[in-house]
């Protein structure tokens, strides 16, 4: 009797053993699947925040203007490199840049902004001058005869480890594209026609489509 007993318990543990590596064999692919999922996500996340930075640097360094307007396209260039730097160490050979010097009109509506002048690098197309149908004027920008910089970035984000995970979603390819856009006080520059705000003005124009008196 006794034999028979401590056979059925061996052969409980066993069962037991069996059971658990049944049940780890099934929920360790869960465990994967979030570990994954939850590193992906910090990535992402880190590498938006830095785009975000990106765009705040660029309008910030493209605000304080130069000594002279238009800006040159060297500094401009230097201007790109050096905010892409906070990036690292993202990859940005992809980053999409265009930088605009917005104006709001002396009369009519401060709510649809004029591009007075715009400029792209190598991977983006600079905005063409004149209304801005497209945008709106930021809130604490809606005043008469205001300028102000708007930088535009984004970058296609390549998922580092979860790009399985990231098909699986309807409609999302193997790429997400993540975008920045920031408004900045212009800080640099000077005035032009009836206007007592300074306008930046950037490379390839001139201040023809915001000089005081247009928009």
């Amino acid at each position: 009797m006794l034999r028979r007993l401590t056979r059925g318990a061996k052969q409980l543990r066993r069962d037991r053993r069996a059971a658990a590596a049944v049940e780890f064999a099934v929920i360790l692919p869960v465990l994967l699947a979030i570990w994954a999922g939850m590193t992906e996500l910090a990535h992402a996340i880190d590498e938006w925040r830095k785009l975000t930075l990106l765009a705040r640097t660029v309008a910030d360094l493209t605000a304080q203007g130069d000594t002279k307007n238009p800006l040159s396209t060297t500094l401009m260039s230097d201007i790109f490199a050096s905010a892409t730097a906070v990036m690292r160490p993202f990859n940005t050979a992809n980053a999409k840049i265009v930088v605009s010097a917005m104006g709001v009109g002396l009369t009519g509506s401060t709510q649809t902004p004029t591009v007075c002048s715009s400029y792209a690098n190598g991977n983006a197309t600079a905005r063409s001058t004149g209304l801005a149908s497209g945008l709106t004027v930021p809130p604490g920008y809606q005043t008469v005869g205001m300028r102000y910089i708007l930088a535009e970035v984004s970058i296609a984000y390549t998922p580092m480890i979860g790009s399985a995970l990231v098909k699986l979603a309807p409609g999302v390819g193997s790429t997400i594209t993540f975008s920045s856009v920031v408004p900045w006080p212009t800080r640099g520059g000077k005035t032009y026609g009836n206007n007592i705000y300074t306008e930046v003005v950037l490379p390839g124009t001139n201040a023809a489509a915001c000089n005081g008196s247009a928009p």
